[in-house]
């Protein structure tokens, strides 16, 4: 081949890639710069979603509020002025501190069907994990399922600190349960929403008052706490009152 046909045809790629090289490289940073504005926008979302139900557990139960504290000794006061039945496995307040500081620690984390871990939980797999990093117990996903294995609580004013709460799902016409979470007391309760994930929640807002169906509890003549299962254990022995 002629020197000088292919001299141009080097200087000729030579000037395409100078031409084309920094655009992509241009739109690859871009991309780059994108995705981090996206991620620092979804973690102050997060952020946001996480202080505003640390919020609520501080209005509608304030003498849990403190559980957030590294100082245990806050604990000491809080089964006074709680009504729990003594059949409830949540009769012993060092249980009452584990469910809540593991619901906290899952706070923020986003809903996903079917999903059962940190990146993702739906409803049913949330109140699994949550009952066996608290207590110990095992129970299976699917929240008409776990409908079944308990006493129904029709009333809502009936219900206490660590009673399971049923709603049905999103037709509030059918009877079939299609949601479930954690109850807290005074209306307020824990779950993984479709829309929010794991989040607080008190039943007045949005139609949840209208959804419900009962509760359950967990009485300890039928639920055993398991210490050796448990992945949160701050307390495995009732604190002195």
């Amino acid at each position: 081949m002629n020197i000088k046909i292919l001299s141009r045809i080097v200087l000729l790629a030579i000037f395409m890639i100078a031409l084309f090289v920094p655009e992509n490289l241009y739109s690859a940073k871009k991309s780059k710069k994108s995705k981090v504005v996206k991620t620092k926008k979804v973690k102050e979302k997060n952020k946001a979603k996480i202080l505003e139900s640390i919020s609520k557990l501080k209005q509608y139960y304030p003498e849990y509020y403190s559980y957030i504290s590294k100082d245990t000794s806050f604990i000491y006061n809080f089964s006074r002025p709680v009504n729990v039945s003594k059949n409830s496995i949540f009769s012993s307040t060092g249980l009452r501190y584990d469910l809540i500081s593991t619901i906290n620690s899952w706070l923020g984390v986003p809903y996903r069907s079917a999903g059962r871990g940190r990146g993702g939980v739906d409803c049913s797999n949330f109140v699994s994990c949550i009952t066996e990093e608290a207590t110990g117990i095992s129970i299976p996903a699917g929240s008409a399922g776990q409908a079944t294995m308990f006493k129904p609580i029709y009333s809502i004013d009936s219900l206490q600190f660590g009673d399971l709460i049923f709603f049905t799902g999103r037709n509030k016409k059918s009877k079939r349960i299609g949601h479930v979470g954690y109850y807290i007391g005074n209306g307020l309760f824990a779950h993984s929403s479709s829309n929010r994930g794991v989040i607080y929640t008190h039943i007045s807002e949005g139609y949840y008052n209208e959804r419900y169906r009962f509760g359950g509890r967990f009485d300890n003549r039928n639920w055993t706490v398991n210490p050796e299962r448990k992945s949160n254990n701050v307390f495995i022995t009732e604190i002195p009152e």
